[in-house]
């Protein structure tokens, strides 16, 4: 999550230390505008199960897709997901995801959500970011080259 936070970040020309992780939410008090990442589900597709009897191992690869909600706080904070949303198929991010191994799948509609905070608005804006993602598993199966049997008459 790090360097998709890394990469919203760079998107969106903003430093990386105002871009958090919704689960490890910092002191934001000062902050006149920030932004949250939190990996909100995971959903499977499917799974395709291979054995390379060369290597002697089971190979799991699943394609799954892995949702990110995205809020932005304070000052322009929809136009900014508004850009966040239209640069996700550019090249450069394209080629960054993929580095990753994720793909830009869709997403949602921008909300727009101010809050009323201290006797006034904060502006707030929230938009859930698709991505596909393939994690593989491998696991050691010996195979069993010869077998005998014993057999007992009972």
């Amino acid at each position: 999550m790090m360097e998709v936070r890394r990469t919203i970040a760079e998107v969106l020309t903003l430093p990386e230390s105002i871009v958090f992780d919704a689960n490890n939410m910092q002191d934001v008090s000062r902050l006149d505008r920030f932004i949250t990442v939190l990996n909100s589900y995971q959903s499977d597709i499917g799974t395709e199960i291979k054995f390379n009897g060369v290597n002697e191992e089971e190979i799991a690869s699943t394609a799954r897709e892995l949702t990110i909600s995205v809020n932005a706080y304070g000052k322009n904070s929809y136009d900014l997901l508004c850009k966040l949303t239209e640069s996700m198929r550019l090249t450069p991010v394209w080629q960054r995801l993929k580095h990753l191994g994720m793909g830009y799948l869709r997403c949602s509609q921008i909300r727009s959500l101010p809050t009323t905070i201290a006797g006034g608005k904060e502006q707030r804006a929230q938009v859930d970011l698709t991505f596909s993602i393939n994690p593989i598993v491998k696991a050691q199966v010996n195979r069993g080259d010869t077998v005998k049997f014993n057999l007992e008459k009972g």
